[in-house]
């Protein structure tokens, strides 16, 4: 497709660049084929903006998951959350529906794939980035007068779907405002550490629904032990983004977690870790620290780490 107007997305992804120029290739006679291929579109951009904004995932969250964590914490706003969600619910629909997408599905599925690349290159790659015209590629041969006959159909159909994801659009504004996302304001580091504390209120409850009992509070970090596991310690930091630290045999020896790397953290503040000892001296205790942003995922980040203590051989 010589005169593509999507060829500018493969400024910053080739990838990116081949589904777009499929859902192009395929819109007019295949919309059906056409919105699968523009899911995964959606899926991919999801993914590279998680990146972008270095929002690591404690554990593998689905897309509808990943969109709705962008929008709470504002780095998309409602006409890139719409887009998104118009990708994915029709997408999920033409992978799993035996009639025909509608055309009209692909074509508007075409703008938004262009205006989602648009705000990309704006927002990641250049503030001065100039957007091309818009247009839908050409089609030799329509039939209008059988488009039209459908087309009232379409737009029941259409408004319906919007309805629902603006529903959903103003139950996630509702959340936001019972649960608001504290952002960190510029500030030097000297003071940001001053005005950190461990968020303890906020989640020792959580913790002790998976039989994890409170034992210690430094100003650095909440310790939390599981059961009467002697290495079964788990750490809460001080950190702007809710952050615990796990015993380095969970990483080390028993592999978990393989699918997210990080590194470990050393900290006095961790007592119940091994201290490593380099060139005959002992170093500060250390251990690896995983982020999460609600209660449901802590909940089910200490769940796997609870199923692990109980799995191997750990001295109780």
């Amino acid at each position: 497709m010589k005169n593509s107007v999507f060829h500018f997305i493969g400024d910053f992804s080739s990838q990116l660049e081949e589904l777009a120029l499929r859902v192009e290739a395929l819109l007019w006679d295949q919309p059906q084929a056409a919105m699968t291929q523009a899911r995964l579109f959606g899926e991919l951009f999801v993914n590279m903006i998680f990146e972008q904004e270095n929002m690591s995932e404690v554990y593998p969250l689905k897309l509808v998951e990943k969109i709705n964590r962008l929008y709470r914490h504002d780095v998309i706003q409602d006409d890139m959350y719409k887009k998104l969600e118009f990708l994915r619910k029709n997408g999920n629909i033409a992978s799993h529906q035996v009639l025909e997408m509608d055309q009209e599905v692909a074509k508007e599925a075409h703008r938004a794939i262009f205006d989602l690349g648009v705000w990309y290159a704006e927002v990641y790659v250049s503030h001065i980035f100039s957007a091309p015209s818009y247009e839908l590629p050409s089609k030799q041969s329509q039939d209008f007068d059988v488009m039209k006959q459908w087309m009232d159909e379409y737009i029941k159909e259409t408004q319906a779907r919007i309805s629902e994801i603006e529903e959903q659009l103003s139950q996630l504004k509702i959340e936001k405002k019972q649960h608001p996302v504290v952002k960190e304001k510029k500030s030097s580091t000297q003071n940001r550490a001053k005005n950190r504390i461990v968020p303890l209120e906020r989640f020792q409850p959580t913790f002790e629904n998976a039989n994890f009992i409170y034992r210690n509070l430094s100003k650095k970090a909440a310790e939390f032990q599981f059961e009467n596991f002697t290495t079964g310690y788990v750490y809460l930091l001080d950190n702007v983004t809710p952050t615990i630290v796990i015993h380095p045999w969970l990483v080390e020896q028993a592999k978990m977690f393989e699918e997210v790397q990080t590194k470990p953290v050393r900290s006095t503040a961790l007592r119940k870790f091994p201290r490593p000892e380099e060139d005959g001296q002992l170093k500060s205790n250390y251990g690896y620290p995983f982020t999460f942003q609600t209660k449901g995922e802590l909940k089910v980040l200490l769940q796997r780490i609870a199923e692990e203590f109980e799995s191997k051989y750990m001295i109780k």
